[in-house]
């Protein structure tokens, strides 16, 4: 509590209407001296410094003037009314400003830990979109091979076609051992030293027509062999065909699985944002208000402060008032009782050492 506050709450020691009704003599002489002692702490409150103001501190104790000069016209009795309605709306405006504080600060952390659940669904999000579009990558390489496959598996079928085409033209040999009857007659030829033309006619006839079968022979082979060779081919492409198309195929599923993911952690992320920017719109909505309280609650502390000092002040000089008056009837009675006194000390009689010490006080004797 400050002095001011004390000097408020001080109470009064004597009642005003006990004083008026023990002096009435000389009402006139008590308020002036009342008056004279509050313009002279008036006057030491307003006094200005030895040393010059600045431009700064004149245009403050102008402000501080005028501030003041708004609660002249109000009785010393409205003035602690005033004081203590102030003091009520702080106390209101307080617990007020105390739970739109917790308020806030309840939903700046809701606020924050939507945005740090806004921050990790786009991680996860960007997370499977990468995961995503690397299986996709993948995915784009193993189609090309495949199709690559595809065509050359395609060419490759042509060829046996056109093979199987020439080795129908050519036919299948019908007897496989040309060779050896040739072999056979070239040795015939060798050991036997002497043929007739008959004989030597009938042999190259023979050979004729065992070259002829065993050209024949030896391109129904090559196409036979060649027709093994593409048919052994295709079916490796085929089965690498097959493995591509099986992983694009479960390559593809993962995908979407990522897809999926990353799509529901965009909807969770743009959810949690919505909601954090509502709780941000409210924070700052609150920050508001509780600017405005403590804007008022300001104005009312600079009134209460006002109030206090100059409330302080007149009890201060309302307690001396007292004091003087009190002391006045001291005196009055005390002259009353010493003009006694005297008049007893006068006559002859004999006085008392108090009622000595009482004309010797007020100067008679």
């Amino acid at each position: 509590m400050s002095s001011n506050e004390e000097n408020i709450n001080i109470k009064e020691e004597e009642s005003e209407s006990e004083l008026t009704g023990k002096n009435k003599d000389n009402p006139e002489q008590v308020q002036e001296q009342v008056q004279e002692q509050v313009q002279e702490q008036v006057q030491e409150q307003k006094q200005e410094q030895t040393t010059p103001k600045s431009d700064t501190e004149e245009q403050k104790e102008d402000q501080k003037q005028k501030e003041e000069s708004r609660f002249a016209g109000l009785s010393l009795d409205e003035k602690k009314e005033k004081l203590n309605y102030l003091r009520q709306r702080r106390s209101m405006l307080s617990n007020e400003l105390h739970q739109l504080l917790e308020e806030r600060s309840e939903k700046r952390k809701l606020r924050d830990e939507k945005n740090e659940l806004v921050k990790r669904l786009f991680q996860e999000s960007r997370s499977e979109k990468e995961k995503r579009d690397k299986i996709n990558e993948e995915v784009q390489v193993r189609k090309q091979m495949r199709d690559i496959l595809k065509e050359e598996a395609e060419k490759i079928k042509n060829r046996l076609l056109e093979l199987s085409s020439k080795i129908k033209d050519v036919g299948a040999p019908r007897d496989r051992r040309v060779g050896e009857k040739i072999r056979a007659i070239e040795r015939k030829l060798e050991t036997t030293p002497f043929l007739d033309k008959d004989q030597e006619r009938e042999t190259l006839k023979q050979l004729e027509a065992l070259s002829g079968a065993l050209e024949k022979l030896e391109i129904f082979r090559e196409l036979k062999s060649e027709i093994k060779e593409m048919q052994n081919k295709l079916r490796q492409m085929q089965m690498e065909i097959k493995t591509y198309h099986t992983s694009v195929t479960t390559l593809a599923n993962q995908s979407q699985v990522h897809q999926k993911r990353m799509v529901e952690a965009t909807k969770e992320a743009k959810m949690a944002k919505e909601e954090a920017d509502s709780l941000h719109a409210e924070v700052l909505t609150i920050s508001a208000k509780i600017k405005e309280i403590k804007k008022e609650l300001d104005a009312i502390t600079k009134d209460m402060k006002i109030l206090q000092k100059t409330v302080g002040i007149e009890l201060k000089a309302r307690r001396k008032e007292r004091k003087i008056r009190a002391k006045q009837i001291r005196d009055e009675i005390l002259d009353s009782r010493a003009e006694a006194i005297l008049t007893k000390y006068k006559n002859g009689e004999s006085l008392s050492l108090e009622e000595f010490r009482v004309l010797m006080e007020r100067g008679l004797i």
